[in-house]
């Protein structure tokens, strides 16, 4: 099928019923479509490791569309399926279990998975660059209903879009005010009473604001418990009460694994809450942290249960909330097993969110599935401590905008400076160029001390912190409205060729163009302004036609390039 907005092929033993909605049309009963990519840019699908803005320059194989931690063609926790194009057109799957062919290579296979961030694991999906691909995005399921959309531009797609949602209420405003920290990034496993007073206190000296502070792994004695490790934290309600007073919410880590030393193993076993072997013998998988057994999470009872842990151990200490780690289908797909919900795994991506946000609201999580109508707030995947796409500093703004606009205004990148995995360690201009590039997202989050790096770091990154204040009150005026908050630079002109292109560029509403410097040791860069006029934040008197690019535009390492559209 062909028309001016998308062109089709599709197959199906099924009698394929077709009708028309407001803004296009409706099949159910598909198996496989093929959609041509043709000369139109492409976005949407969620978040990848190697996150390209507009998607057609991946090739990504065909492979099952589940929510996961570094999955083998590049899937993250965070995905929707709706893919939208420049000309207007676009497709939401309507469903959970569904197969994704992105511009997928010709030859060749998916790598095998790695729980790794770094090289060769960073670059997936790979680049269509110099490769033979397909030129088509391919969906396969078994009778699926597709909702198809035919606008006049990308805006209006989305537009349409999100009136099919229905978007959790804004989160308090101390979340949109004041940065998130944590102890990740920072201190590992290694946490201690003493450790997390001190950074909080350094944070505080340095002039830095926080609204919560998440302490990581491994506060409990073993990874699955809901007890402190004693040693490390001799009176974890004491340590609370310390952070609470300092003006701080608290939050701890969490998954839904048991290893086999953990207290809660053998209840979780007994009562039949954690997934099992065809014999009914426990599973026992594999996480980043080794062997254990998995929470059945698409049992009802079994969430219960373990949600209850966690209460009771929050009211014991006076807890705010918890970091909901892990919870993507990817552990879930799991064959001859037995699970209490035997549908696709995305289900239980699903559940894991819709239980722990109506028990624990505005806690944190890296996964998602069509949970846009979840009090939660959702953390793009585990960032590299590098510059560039593959999951580095550039991915933060392409994943973001992403992210966004498929529903999730509540979102927020990873932390500032990545995760320093291995041997990676951020320089100082790493780290004021990440600090500047989030400032104007409404969540943003820390872990690496700036202090570390130098008084010159620590300056500018305090002043980012308090212009990410400054902009609260925008960012929380759109929260409010339920719109897209982050957006790209072509939601003000979705017909201008560089504005559909442009990744390194983003709006916060209509009203803010914030143009980062990703590239290491740049002074400079070129911006590109949509149509309108525009006022250079940091001085209202220098204002800029749009529709036009800023050649060689000065930005010194303690400046990041901000606009304001004028009228």
């Amino acid at each position: 099928m062909k028309d001016t907005k998308i062109e089709i092929d599709y197959h199906s033993p099924y009698d394929v019923q077709k009708e028309a909605w407001e803004y296009g049309f409706i099949w159910r009963g598909v198996d496989e479509i093929f959609i041509e990519l043709g000369s139109d840019h492409w976005y949407g699908g969620g978040g990848l490791v190697h996150q390209q803005w507009p998607l057609e320059k991946i090739a990504m194989y065909p492979a099952p569309f589940i929510t996961s931690d570094n999955g083998r063609t590049g899937l993250l926790g965070i995905l929707h399926p709706f893919w939208w194009n420049s000309k207007g057109g676009g497709v939401l799957v309507e469903g959970d279990e569904v197969e994704v062919g992105f511009n997928a290579p010709v030859h060749g296979e998916p790598p095998e998975h790695s729980f790794s961030v770094a090289a060769p694991f960073d670059i997936r999906p790979q680049l269509a660059a110099g490769i033979e691909t397909t030129q088509q995005l391919r969906i396969k399921g078994q009778n699926l209903t597709l909702r198809f959309f035919e606008c006049d531009n990308p805006r209006q797609v989305v537009e349409a879009y999100w009136k099919l949602l229905n978007i959790a209420p804004p989160p308090p405003d101390y979340v949109i005010e004041k940065p998130l920290w944590t102890t990740w990034a920072h201190f590992k496993n290694q946490i201690s009473h003493d450790k997390v007073l001190g950074f909080a206190h350094k944070m505080v000296e340095h002039g830095f604001p926080c609204s919560i502070l998440g302490i990581d792994a491994k506060w409990q004695d073993e990874f699955g418990n809901t007890r402190f490790d004693l040693e490390k934290f001799p009176n974890p309600a004491q340590t609370v009460a310390a952070l609470h007073e300092m003006g701080l919410h608290v939050t701890l880590w969490c998954v839904p694994f048991f290893m086999e030393a953990s207290v809660h193993f053998k209840p979780a076993l007994e009562l039949g809450y954690v997934i099992k072997n065809p014999d009914g013998t426990p599973y026992i998988g594999t996480w980043w942290e080794g062997k254990a057994a998995f929470l059945d999470v698409t049992n009802p009872d079994a969430m219960r249960w373990h949600l209850d842990n966690l209460e009771r151990l929050a009211k014991e200490i006076n807890l705010d909330g918890f970091k909901f780690d892990a919870g993507e289908a990817m552990f879930y797909d799991i064959p001859n097993t037995v699970r209490h919900h035997s549908g696709a795994p995305n289900y239980a991506t699903r559940h894991y969110i819709e239980n722990a946000a109506q028990r624990f609201a505005w806690s944190d999580s890296r996964s998602a599935w069509f949970s846009q109508s979840q009090p939660m707030l959702f953390r793009q995947w585990d960032k590299a401590t590098q510059w560039g796409y593959a999951n580095g500093l550039a991915s933060v703004i392409t994943q973001a905008m992403t992210i966004h606009l498929l529903g999730y205004p509540y979102s927020f990148p990873d932390m500032i400076g990545g995760n320093q995995y291995g041997e990676d360690k951020p320089t100082a201009e790493l780290l004021i160029r990440w600090t500047q590039a989030v400032a104007p997202l409404p969540i943003i989050q820390f872990s690496i001390p700036p202090w570390e790096h130098g008084d010159e770091c620590a300056a500018i990154c305090a002043r980012y912190a308090q212009l990410h204040g400054d902009l609260a009150g925008l960012n929380k005026s759109l929260a409010r409205q339920q719109v897209p908050i982050v957006r790209p630079i072509w939601w003000l002109a979705p017909q201008d060729e560089a504005a559909l292109v442009c990744d390194d560029e983003y709006l916060i509403g209509e009203e803010l163009l914030v143009a980062p410097v990703m590239q290491e040791g740049a002074r400079q860069r070129d911006i590109y302004l949509p149509l309108g006029t525009w006022a250079s934040y940091w001085n209202e008197s220098e204002q800029h036609t749009g529709g036009q690019w800023l050649r060689d535009y000065p930005a010194p390492l303690d400046v990041l390039p901000l606009f304001v559209r004028v009228g």
